[in-house]
């Protein structure tokens, strides 16, 4: 209790040393901008802020995702505490030099975000110090300034863009490339050439590693790994070098609505951390000045190439040859998704399964496991794959102990309790269905029930199987109408096996 309460005293001087620290039109409900502070952690940039009202105070970091259609979005359960004081009409993102408002109006809830976060609070937990992820401030807020980003220094700039100078950008700037303009969606795009003569465009983009580059338009030049040489950021007197800066990634933007087929690059951060940049689209400009000769990493070209092949010899010669290269992870999720293409062997889908592991922190291994068998599970075509299931459901169980959501463990014996029932193996299947009995989620009662029910009538055992169903059935268990029908069923279907004036029947017929 003490520390929680001398956590919550630094948090709210924090946030009063931000808030005196701001001019006075700052503290008027100006939104003033300022520097602060930036990491790259999990292929994200990340500021650590207080977000403030008069009657709510958080200490967290938040995403900068230029992309982001939403001004702010704050993680679900958070958000709840959110309250406002009378009139107030604005959150305050806070931070030693930093002063941003954002209209209450423009705060959303994360809604399919809510993973992202919270993977990204505990994958990254010691580098963040324990002061956790839960907002993305996007592209509505982030365009409103001159965003600057020197992530070798750690450093990011707010500039209001009505205020940045183009002047004062070229002071430090290597070239200032011109011409940038906004589609209706908000992307904001600048001019690249190839040669002296192709033009093209880029995407701005700031989440995510990959610098990707259109498939199809690289192919056309006869570089179908992404290795297009002499591609530059803008035109004529501006170009500044893009190729040999980082290995580019070769996507097919044709697959994602939100890319368009005539764009040639969006970078990541693979590129941007090899650069100081300024971006203001209302005054039409990108600064940019390199920090580093070069990004450029064999691993990555690897990788791209064998992803692009979509080889999975080639992703097996890409893990032994860089065991601790970044993309491992990703490389391993790859290479398990063309097994399941491919139908190859349970052992082999186990070798992929084991490189992603490498890269896991014990407490998340469960989690990760269960989020990859569980679209096997709920698939038409489970009973193919059940062999697989099993064997990804059963390592799950052997990391639940190290777990931060030991919760799974009931998950996880159900599945392996359904899979070894179908597959005829009643005893072991009544094994993990007793084990989830004992689980003790109470939600999951009636779920519960049935599944012992089921695996009660496999084993003959008439009256335990319809107590079971009957307990499923019960008003006084929550559960969908579709598992309360077929418990309703199954007592039907055992009714006959069981003596007219036994209790269960009489009770039932009540």
């Amino acid at each position: 209790m003490k520390s929680n309460l001398l956590r919550s005293a630094a948090a709210l001087l924090f946030v009063f040393f931000a808030w005196s620290a701001q001019p006075a039109g700052a503290q008027d409900g100006v939104s003033s901008g300022g520097t602060a502070d930036a990491r790259v952690v999990g292929d994200h940039v990340l500021v650590r802020v207080v977000l403030s009202t008069e009657k709510f105070h958080k200490e967290t970091h938040l995403v900068l995702d230029y992309n982001d259609e939403q001004p702010l979005r704050i993680y679900n359960c958070i958000l709840g505490a959110v309250e406002y004081g009378e009139g107030e009409e604005t959150i305050k993102i806070l931070a030693d030099g930093l002063r941003i408002e954002v209209p209450k109006e423009g705060v959303q809830a994360s809604s399919e975000c809510t993973l992202f976060l919270k993977n990204l609070s505990g994958q990254y937990s010691v580098e963040l110090k324990d002061v956790d992820v839960s907002a993305i401030l996007g592209g509505p807020v982030l365009r409103e300034y001159a965003l600057g980003m020197n992530l070798a220094e750690g450093e990011v700039t707010f500039t209001p863009a009505a205020e940045a100078r183009v002047e004062d950008a070229m002071l430090w700037a290597q070239s200032i490339i011109t011409g940038l303009r906004t589609t209706d969606n908000g992307r904001v795009l600048a001019p690249l050439s190839i040669g002296e003569r192709d033009r093209s465009l880029m995407a701005f983009n700031t989440a995510g590693y990959h610098s990707y580059i259109n498939a199809a338009l690289a192919g056309g030049l006869g570089y179908p790994f992404g290795d297009v040489p002499d591609i530059a950021f803008g035109l004529g007197d501006q170009r500044v070098p893009l190729s040999g800066m980082a290995a580019l990634f070769p996507a097919d933007f044709s697959q994602d609505q939100a890319l368009a087929s005539d764009w040639l690059v969006v970078p990541g951060l693979s590129l941007w951390t090899a650069f100081r940049l300024e971006i203001n689209p209302l005054q039409g400009y990108l600064a940019l000045e390199p920090v580093v000769d070069t990004n450029f990493s064999e691993a990555d070209f690897e990788f791209y190439s064998a992803a692009v092949s979509r080889d999975r010899d080639a992703l097996r010669s890409y893990h032994k040859s860089n065991p601790d290269d970044r993309n491992v992870a990703e490389a391993a999720e790859l290479m398990f998704a063309l097994g399941l293409e491919e139908n190859v062997p349970v052992e082999e889908q186990l070798e992929a399964v084991n490189y992603r592991l490498s890269t896991t922190l014990d407490r998340m291994k469960s989690g990760w496991l269960k989020e990859t068998l569980e679209p096997l599970f709920l698939a038409q075509d489970r009973d193919e794959r059940s062999e697989l299931i099993v064997a990804l459901a059963e390592e799950a169980l052997e990391y639940i102990s190290r777990s931060d959501d030991p919760g799974l463990r009931q998950d996880l014996q159900l599945i392996l309790g359904d899979r070894y029932l179908q597959a005829g193996e009643a005893e072991q299947a009544w094994k993990y269905f007793l084990a989830a009995g004992f689980s003790g989620d109470p939600q999951k009662e009636s779920l519960v029930r049935h599944e012992l029910g089921r695996v009660y009538e496999a084993l003959g055992r008439h009256r335990r199987a319809y107590s079971n169903y009957q307990r499923a059935a019960s008003p006084l268990l929550e559960g969908p109408p579709n598992l309360k029908d077929s418990a309703r069923a199954g007592m039907e279907r055992l009714k006959p096996l069981l003596e007219e004036d036994d209790s269960l029947v009489v009770e039932a017929g009540r």
